[in-house]
């Protein structure tokens, strides 16, 4: 799976979920497949076929690539401790996750672009890497120059989330990772089999 750069509703679309917290893609025009074939929708799915629509769905909603969702899977796998959980983790703790999740940006993809850009640092450092991983106890905070940018982007955004294990402070632009997110924190807006997810990856 590569950089993808087309329509995103169209990806919604195509795994009939929606991929982002937006009303283009929470209320679809069209809930059919993109493409000429909709009729094969109605076909009976392979248990393959399954689990690689699940790894599709994680993927898009957090915007990584098979290699990153890959890598990702085989540090959850090492790990001790319960690997969906684990994998959970991961993604959610992602700097552009968590912009999204602060209600700083109203998609996953206009997150990735704002961390990319340079608006935010972490401890004081200035970090333009997507998927650099937060920590509890990290602060986060917005570049005075992208203050402006940012109150506007976030006073756009349709959804807000107050979530436990994120501390936000709208006055003075900033934010801290409390604790690292539980299952029971996931707000993605439709349903995930993280076993199949892990069969696909161990088949």
């Amino acid at each position: 799976m590569g950089n993808y750069c087309g329509p995103k509703v169209r990806l919604s679309r195509a795994l009939g979920v929606p991929i982002a917290e937006t009303p283009k893609h929470m209320r679809l025009r069209r809930e059919s497949p993109p493409g000429m074939h909709v009729l094969r929708r109605g076909r009976r799915k392979s248990l393959y076929g399954q689990q690689l629509m699940e790894k599709q769905k994680l993927a898009r909603y957090y915007n990584v690539r098979d290699g990153q969702l890959r890598r990702y899977m085989d540090e959850a796998t090492r790990a001790k401790r319960n690997t969906p959980l684990v994998l959970h983790e991961i993604l959610e703790t992602r700097l552009d996750n968590v912009v999204r999740r602060l209600g700083w940006a109203r998609t996953i993809w206009q997150a990735r672009q704002m961390v990319s850009h340079a608006h935010f640092k972490v401890d004081g450092v200035k970090v333009n890497i997507p998927s650099f991983r937060c920590r509890p106890g990290m602060k986060i905070t917005v570049k005075p120059k992208s203050q402006k940018f940012v109150k506007e982007m976030s006073e756009t955004a349709e959804f807000h989330l107050n979530l436990d294990w994120l501390e936000r402070n709208d006055t003075q632009f900033e934010a801290n990772i409390v604790r690292m997110p539980s299952l029971e924190d996931s707000r993605i807006p439709f349903d995930i089999d993280y076993n199949k997810i892990v069969e696909y990856y161990n088949r």
